[in-house]
């Protein structure tokens, strides 16, 4: 095991230096924060021993920084002035014990064995829930094309090739992108994500490589970008069809040699990263107009995954919209709803646009608006509406629907208005209006 000792007498690194050789472990020394960061950056440290005192330093302002940038590594507090208020303090902030000077040799490696049990029940403990979260039932088909893209999926899960997604927006690519991370070999390490449309060229350049501490104005400490945070990791580069034409290159370079050099640094780090990329683009279409490099885009495909839309899952719909549901109402703390025949059978004949996220923002409407057990039409989000404007077919299934819902309703009530009105859940003045709408006459 690789031991970080920072504390600023080095006669005590010695002594426990010799002492960790003999039980297999290698102690590396830091004198200060700042030499703790270099060598945390360069060596696979798995535990830290941090004294409270680092000369003119604070080791508890120390751990601070360190639980920032490395929280899953168990940090012990060595300390020779062991007040219950500098324990206290931290522990709150993330450090596993302390021990006290003068250090007993075999208490320091108990306190050592400790924590790395319970790190390693802390990982496995994630895996255990990362393997429930890869069971999404959204990521569970009866379709033919998509459940051949899902066994593609956990098929290249297990190796490290770079995975391009390709889907419309809304089709779940990054739901896809996670269900491999958790079906790989990397699923104890990070998993990163950056969306390539959200930021300016110079902010995503800045984003993906970092920068060194004075690299331009503004820059008043170093940046880790994605790139290195995601070492040993997984990194989604979403909406990579955004990506600008003068940083392709970069990325190319990044993908191919798995090396990276912050902004203002003349140093390349090695790194070990797993990519996936996913868009909404036709990259090919891209290549061919000279916006995508070619040789970028073979790099990113080494297994292509294409979802299928939404509106081509049509054996899914059943299975989504319950799983859907149950999640809302986990969600949101109220009763499960269903759905009527006549929301099924418009939600069926819907082409849904913005595919699966469009449907779960559609349920959710409808669920907080129904005030019955089951989703009605009424109960539909106005971009129905919007929709059956522009595309009569569907508004006349609506209208038709409600129609005969108002026919029966008032048969049941003797063509009582204000009876049907109640039971339909509007105002007398409401129903008037539909009734107009729909040619509807009826003497009370």
């Amino acid at each position: 095991m690789h031991i970080l000792l920072i504390d600023d007498n080095q006669q005590l690194f010695e002594v426990l230096k010799d002492n960790f050789s003999f039980v297999g472990h290698y102690l590396f020394y830091a004198p200060n924060t700042k030499s703790a960061f270099e060598v945390l950056k360069k060596e696979e440290i798995c535990m830290i021993l941090l004294d409270v005192r680092l000369g003119e330093e604070n080791g508890v302002k120390t751990l601070e920084k360190i639980k920032k940038t490395y929280p899953n590594i168990p940090v012990i507090m060595i300390t020779g002035y062991a007040t219950v208020e500098a324990a206290v303090k931290a522990m709150k902030l993330g450090a596993f014990d302390f021990v006290k000077k003068p250090i007993d040799f075999n208490t320091l490696c108990t306190r050592i064995d400790s924590a790395t049990q319970k790190m390693k029940y802390k990982k496995e403990n994630e895996k255990l829930k990362n393997k429930l979260k890869a069971e999404n039932p959204i990521l569970k088909s009866k379709n033919f094309e998509f459940s051949n893209v899902l066994n593609r999926a956990k098929k290249l899960a297990l190796s490290d090739i770079s995975i391009l997604i390709i889907g419309e927006n809304g089709s779940g690519k990054e739901l896809l992108a996670d269900y491999i991370y958790r079906n790989s070999n990397r699923i104890s390490e990070k998993f990163i994500k950056i969306n390539c449309a959200a930021f300016p060229e110079s902010l995503l350049d800045n984003e993906l490589f970092g920068h060194e501490k004075g690299a331009y104005t503004g820059a008043e400490s170093e940046y880790i970008g994605v790139f290195e945070q995601a070492d040993n990791g997984t990194l989604l580069l979403d909406e990579i069809g955004d990506m600008p034409t003068t940083l392709q290159a970069k990325i190319l370079r990044v993908i191919q040699n798995q090396e990276v050099r912050k902004i203002g640094s003349k140093v390349t780090k090695k790194i070990n990263v797993r990519f996936i990329a996913a868009t909404n683009k036709n990259l090919l279409e891209m290549v061919e107009e000279g916006s995508f490099r070619e040789d970028l885009f073979y790099r990113l495909n080494g297994g292509l995954l294409k979802i299928p839309p939404l509106r081509n899952r049509k054996e899914d719909f059943d299975d989504l919209i319950d799983s859907l549901l149950t999640e809302i109402s986990e969600n949101t703390k109220r009763e499960k709803k269903s759905l009527s025949k006549q929301v099924k059978q418009i939600f069926l004949s819907y082409k849904w646009p913005g595919n699966i996220r469009e449907l779960k923002n559609a349920l959710l409407y409808s669920s907080t608006i129904s005030q019955d057990n089951e989703i009605q039409i009424e109960d539909l989000p106005p971009s129905f509406e919007l929709y059956g404007s522009k595309n009569q077919s569907n508004l006349s299934i609506i209208q038709q629907r409600e129609k005969e819902l108002i026919k029966k309703v008032l048969l049941r009530n003797n063509n009582n208005k204000t009876e049907s009105a109640k039971f339909l859940k509007m105002s007398r003045n409401t129903l008037y209006l539909k009734l107009k709408k729909y040619g509807i006459n009826i003497d009370e």
